[in-house]
């Protein structure tokens, strides 16, 4: 069984979709269901997005990610960059 299914059957057998209208539980089903991105996936994407080999949106429809998603995370690695500079840099100060 995929690891998608047994999470759905997880949340049906806590009865989690109980009570529901049909639009919420679909919801709900794409919450469970959503892939998780460990950091060094997240790094990996970015990294390859800011080669310029390929595009953006290729890149993202491949990794089934939006392009919104792929953009927030590019930033989000500049600033933590940025942010680890500024760090040496005051250390170096001292």
């Amino acid at each position: 069984m995929s690891q998608t299914r047994a999470t759905l059957s997880r949340a049906t057998a806590k009865g989690l979709f109980v009570g529901m209208s049909f639009f919420a539980a679909v919801r709900q089903i794409r919450r469970v269901t959503r892939k998780k991105y460990s950091a060094e996936e997240k790094v990996r994407i970015v990294l390859e997005g800011l080669r310029g080999e390929t595009k953006i949106r290729e890149l993202c429809r491949r990794e089934g990610i939006p392009t919104n998603v792929y953009y927030r995370w590019s930033k989000e690695f500049l600033e933590a960059g940025k942010q680890r500079l500024i760090g040496d840099t005051e250390r170096q100060a001292n």
